[in-house]
């Protein structure tokens, strides 16, 4: 027998297909920063201008959150019946008319209608970014591959400071409507270049067992990326089908049908996964929803969060050149590094306060950052293909679950004392290092899917 990993390893390798896969899904990727970024920015200004108390500004951060979840939910259980291509391309160009629609909204009622709608869409096309890296590279390159959508993240948020700096005023008012759209235009491109360019992954179809589609685009990958014309010969042919046909068998033994995710052999992983993905999102939740306020408290202009971006950037560079090597880094070191970076600078924010402001929430981006990146991985690397998508797709929605209320707490911290937010995340900061410590295999550089015996 033969796995796609080895048919991945040594006929396919890696060239021009995995890098257009990444390109054109890496804009989803490069999207999501704007709009995390710009989520926190609108709450500011739409409260200004539109004269909003504190419960609809809750509700306005919630509205999107709650619309992310529903879409991870319907990402999980039809992404494997209809395809990942299918469903990226679907849920990519509805973005694109929910994100114009938003932009010439008059009414608050409007307006967290909208954004309940495009974080439900959006967030069906999002967890996909990760499920198609890591089932299109090879091992060794898998976690650059991955951390790479975690490099556009970020530059998804200096190319909205740069906007923010042209459009807005300051983080209270300006053009935010013009904003809206120039920030669409991303999502449009791979919205039209995923139409005509992506391909569906060769493991979908395995695991569809549509072993002749699955072997003439492994024929077409092999030629696009190696410039030569090779195909695969019979006997590899029938060895990966067997070995195929072994893993739906073992799948079937294990009632992943029925269980899904929950099953006996993943349900203790699952249930470490969705509780960093909780703690994770929450102190994320606090960086983005606050650090508007904290900036203009603290008479900060525009030009600061731009240049926090920029080293959030030379950051994930650094992160993305050593994510790979399990001597150095690997996942579970990653994670419990930041997560110690969050206990450290969460507290020190607490106590020293506007005197480290810049320095301890970049401190916090750049560990989110970290974790995000690395959580992404993780997922896709602790389900087989039968449970790939519907793992990832629901651990980013539980995650956004704990986001939800998150605004209805962290606000009303933030009104008694600033700073009281950090004292809470540096506490729940310490739950992730336990939580990373029970996890077991780390999967850096290995078989993305394996036999027991293999």
């Amino acid at each position: 027998m033969i796995s796609f990993d080895d048919i991945l390893e040594k006929k396919i390798r890696t060239g021009p297909y995995q890098f257009k896969t990444l390109g054109i899904i890496g804009l989803v990727e490069f999207c999501d920063g704007i709009e995390y970024a710009y989520m926190s920015i609108l709450v500011a200004i739409i409260q200004k201008e539109w004269e909003l108390n504190q419960q609809q500004i809750a509700s306005l951060g919630s509205s999107f959150l709650l619309g992310m979840v529903i879409g991870n939910c319907i990402c999980a259980f039809i992404t494997d019946i209809i395809g990942r291509k299918t469903t990226f391309t679907i849920f990519t160009g509805l973005s694109v008319f929910l994100i114009y629609f938003t932009s010439i909204c008059t009414s608050y009622n409007q307006m967290i209608t909208l954004r309940l709608m495009f974080g439900i869409v959006f967030g069906t096309s999002y967890p996909l970014g990760y499920v198609f890296i890591s089932e299109v590279t090879e091992p060794r390159y898998r976690g650059r591959f991955g951390y790479s959508m975690g490099v556009l993240f970020v530059i998804g948020k200096i190319y909205l400071a740069f906007l923010c700096i042209f459009y807005l005023n300051d983080f209270t008012s300006g053009n935010w409507r013009g904003l809206i759209r120039v920030n669409g235009i991303p999502v449009a491109i791979s919205f039209l270049l995923s139409l005509f360019f992506l391909k569906e992954t060769v493991r979908y179809y395995l695991n569809s067992r549509e072993y002749k589609v699955a072997f003439d685009l492994i024929d077409s990958t092999i030629q696009e990326n190696q410039r030569v014309f090779e195909i695969l010969t019979e006997e590899e042919k029938q060895g990966l089908t067997n070995w195929q046909e072994k893993q739906i068998q073992i799948n079937q033994e294990q009632e992943l049908n029925k269980f899904g995710i929950l099953s006996q052999n993943y349900k203790y992983i699952t249930i470490k996964i969705w509780i960093l993905y909780i703690l994770a999102n929450l102190q994320n939740m606090s960086i983005y929803l606050l650090m508007p306020f904290l900036f203009a408290n603290n008479n900060s202009n525009l030009s600061s969060m731009l240049f926090m971006f920029i080293l959030e950037l030379i950051f994930a560079l650094l992160l993305y050149v050593f994510i790979d090597d399990p001597n150095i880094g690997g996942r579970k070191m990653v994670i419990g590094y930041s997560s110690l970076i969050l206990v450290l600078a969460n507290a020190s924010l607490y106590i020293f306060r506007e005197h480290i402001l810049f320095f301890g929430l970049l401190l916090i981006k750049l560990a989110c950052r970290a974790l995000f990146s690395t959580l992404g991985l993780v997922c896709c690397e602790s389900y087989p293909l039968q449970l790939r998508a519907q793992g990832t797709a629901i651990a980013f929605g539980i995650g956004k679950t704990a986001s939800i209320p998150s605004p209805f707490f962290l606000f009303p911290l933030f009104y008694i004392d600033p700073y009281l937010p950090f004292a809470l995340m540096s506490v729940l900061s310490i739950i992730m290092i336990i939580t990373n410590c029970l996890i077991g295999e780390d999967k850096t550089m290995k078989p993305l899917e394996s036999h027991k015996e293999d």
